[in-house]
């Protein structure tokens, strides 16, 4: 049996999700205190660790990260996208070191997948928060939709055979 681990990853909040075989086993978000980035990063190793344990996970799906605007503001992506690559930095290096099997997927594959196309990302994260909703029934966080989303997307996507 193939039990998966997909992130929404940041240094604050992390939305995750277990699919055992395509099954839904949990939705939820964890969250990493703290002002330092350092600490929050060491947090977020300790907690992805302890999910890969508690769930005996085969694979983990990340989302990838990518250079954007927030709100218009071109100095706050650039920020964001600093952070975001360290936490991509911790991800890759765990699942390295404990050489777990591991996939980026980019947001825009996993949203043009559900067809989760808005203006913005504050847009995007409430509609697949709606689409979750409406196909799941689970009422949940943003996060927790986005994990959910990268999880059922590299699921889709992992039983097509690739003949390039």
């Amino acid at each position: 049996m193939s039990k998966i681990l997909a992130l929404d990853q940041s240094s604050h909040t992390t939305g995750y999700t277990v699919l055992q075989n395509g099954t839904i086993v949990i939705v939820n978000h964890f969250d990493c205190v703290g002002n330092d980035l350092g600490d929050r990063l060491v947090q977020l190793r300790q907690k992805i660790e302890a999910l890969i344990d508690k769930y005996d996970i085969d694979e983990v799906i990340f989302e990838d990260i990518q250079l954007q605007d927030v709100n218009g503001n071109k100095e706050t992506g650039i920020k964001t996208f600093k952070v975001l690559a360290e936490v991509f930095g911790v991800m890759h290096e765990l699942c390295s070191e404990i050489k777990m099997p591991y996939t980026a997927v980019l947001p825009i594959k996993w949203k043009a997948h559900f067809k989760i196309a808005g203006k913005g990302r504050s847009q995007e994260k409430k509609m697949a928060q709606a689409y979750v909703l409406k196909n799941y029934n689970i009422q949940c966080t943003e996060d927790e939709a986005d994990s959910l989303c990268i999880a059922l997307y590299h699921f889709d996507n992992s039983n097509v055979f690739d003949w390039t």
